[in-house]
């Protein structure tokens, strides 16, 4: 009896996924949790495994499509075997539809001869146009080339320049299915704006003792991937003021508001579709290396499409870190539900302050905290900045 490949339940909020492509052909033989197709789910790609071995008999949902959890994809067993009589999903159809702004008028070449027949000012009107008249039909009489025929000639061809310039790649519009990870993430937001009262506190910080502490880490380790970046050291300070400041590190639930005992800290990476956030774990209770390992090990597997559900669960405060673009001072990033809040980072640039009495330039970084105002207020808002700010200026607080 054949086997069904089924949309699988990938995490409690999951409802549908979204087939992005197969990986095999009707007929092609296929092992035992072997992938054999793609899908995109609100979250993340995940390849689907063939649950048994076989050939793939029958490909049940297009590519592009949305199916319910649990929808039968696709059929797996022996060659030429009967399979349930169900409705196989349409699929997409691309038509191309002729562009009504194109020119249709053809040109027509006459056969060369020795000898081309044409009239002085269609000549001269052909030769200061830069046309070779050989290549003209004449209408005139015994097949003459009159100046009409020039004129036409050249209108033909000013209209095939146009087509051709209106037919270049870049200036045609592109567009780009809304759907998978970039749907979900615009219906997140929208849903988020709406029902949550959001205030965002802007400010710059001084830097330079975190910038001096990572020097000191990174000095003498030659293996880069040890490296201590700018990000994982603001992860690591942010959960440090989390522990210390547990009212911002708080969800509102059903049950009320939940102030979270551990950190679990998510941390906002940029793809190329879209915006996932997968967690570091207890990130409060790690060391920095630790947590510089689970940073870079989370964003390489989202990236490649490595994630899975676990690595998005129980996030209890988001980091959104624009800062290595070098174009954001501050923005307003939007919370991610039911957290209490999120901090985002802008770049660090050199700015004038004055020290002591005197004008120097300072390493200053752009922090945004954006709080859900039904369960933080502004004034525990800005007490949580002060003491983030406070471990930017002795950063091996952090440690201790």
């Amino acid at each position: 009896m054949a086997d069904k490949i089924l949309m699988p339940k990938l995490g409690l909020t999951m409802t549908t996924g979204t087939v992005v492509k197969w990986l095999k052909d009707e007929g092609d033989p296929v092992n035992e949790k072997e992938p054999v197709l793609e899908i995109e789910t609100e979250k993340l790609t995940y390849a689907v495994e063939c649950p048994s071995k076989g050939v793939l008999i029958k490909k049940l949902a297009a590519e592009g499509g949305k199916y319910p959890i649990a929808s039968v994809l696709g059929y797996v067993g022996t060659a030429g075997e009967a399979i349930p009589d169900l409705p196989v999903a349409g699929a997409s159809v691309k038509a191309a539809a002729a562009d009504s702004r194109t020119p249709s008028a053809a040109i027509r070449v006459p056969e060369r001869g020795k000898r081309v027949f044409i009239s002085p000012v269609a000549k001269k009107l052909a030769a200061s146009v830069g046309i070779d008249y050989r290549q003209i039909a004449g209408t005139g009489p015994n097949g003459r080339i009159v100046k009409a025929d020039v004129v036409r000639f050249n209108d033909s061809r000013a209209a095939a320049r146009d087509t051709a310039a209106w037919d270049r790649p870049e200036r045609r519009d592109t567009v780009v299915p809304y759907t998978g990870i970039r749907e979900t993430i615009g219906e997140n937001m929208s849903r988020a704006w709406a029902a949550i009262p959001m205030v965002t506190h802007h400010v710059s910080a001084y830097v330079g003792a975190m910038l001096e502490y990572r020097a000191m880490l990174n000095a003498g380790v030659n293996d880069k991937s040890e490296h201590v970046s700018i990000n994982d050291l603001l992860l690591k300070l942010v959960a440090a003021a989390l522990a210390r400041f547990p009212k911002m590190n708080s969800s509102l639930t059903d049950a009320g508001i939940v102030i979270h005992g551990r950190v679990h800290l998510g941390m906002a990476t940029a793809l190329d579709n879209g915006l996932v956030v997968p967690v570091i774990r207890d990130a409060d209770r790690k060391g920095l290396l630790a947590i510089s390992r689970d940073a870079k090990e989370l964003s390489s597997r989202a990236k490649s499409g490595g994630l899975t559900p676990d690595d998005f669960a129980d996030g209890t405060f988001t980091v959104s870190n624009l800062g290595a673009y070098g174009s954001v001072d501050f923005f307003t990033p939007i919370i991610n539900p039911p957290q209490a809040g999120i901090l985002g980072i802008g770049r660090i640039r050199e700015t004038p302050a004055v020290v002591n009495g005197n004008i120097e330039a300072r390493p200053m970084i752009g922090l945004s905290l954006t709080y859900d105002h039904r369960i933080i207020d502004g004034a525990v808002a800005a007490e949580f900045v002060k003491v983030f700010m406070g471990l930017l200026e002795n950063p091996a607080r952090s440690v201790l």
